[in-house]
């Protein structure tokens, strides 16, 4: 992997939030290891020229994104559901932080983070989260779509299914992506 040009990457974080970290068993990677290597890679970047952009999402329009209208609802969010399980969250000295709330699988759609990420010269997205065959591939396929160089990182991700997540990671990102691990991505930093 090559070194990277910390003034056009950005890290982005899906979904590593307590309501979503909180229900249910990660595979291959537990939700303790997934925040430990994303905990390393945002204090990699910390107050350097590259941006860590923390993305959550709001459950309370889930149900909505079938045409039936009978996802899981939600009359308003849980009581910390939408809380980041990451310190650098709430890192007053951390001066290169972003946070975005999505309302879809993917980070790009009905947010503004490509205006934000396009501003900052941002042109390389490293990307992590959970879960795999959800937030983490929708906001890759359309971080490609939008002319992004997308690194994804495997052991920062993962999935409630562990066979899924393998087949994203073997078959599909490598379509659209560079797959790496912390340790690449770290040397790269």
């Amino acid at each position: 992997m090559k070194n990277l040009n910390l003034e056009k990457t950005a890290l982005v974080v899906i979904d590593l939030q307590k309501g979503i970290m909180g229900t249910g068993e990660l595979q291959p990677h537990s939700a303790s290891e997934v925040v430990e290597k994303n905990n390393q890679l945002a204090e990699a970047l910390k107050n350097t020229s590259g941006w860590i952009t923390l993305v959550n999402v709001d459950p309370t329009t889930m149900q909505f994104l079938n045409k039936e209208g009978n996802g899981k609802t939600y009359e308003s969010i849980p009581t910390g559901f939408t809380e980041y399980v990451m310190p650098i969250a709430e890192d007053k000295d951390a001066k290169n932080i972003l946070k975005i709330t999505k309302h879809n699988p993917g980070a790009f759609f009905g947010t503004d983070l490509d205006v934000q990420l396009r501003r900052r010269g941002v042109d390389t997205i490293i990307l992590t989260g959970v879960a795999t065959a959800n937030g983490v591939y929708a906001t890759a396929l359309e971080a490609y779509q939008h002319g992004y160089e997308v690194i994804i990182v495997e052991d920062a991700c993962s999935d409630r299914d562990g066979e899924l997540h393998h087949v994203f990671f073997d078959k599909l990102f490598v379509k659209i992506g560079q797959v790496a691990s912390t340790e690449e991505v770290l040397t790269s930093i």
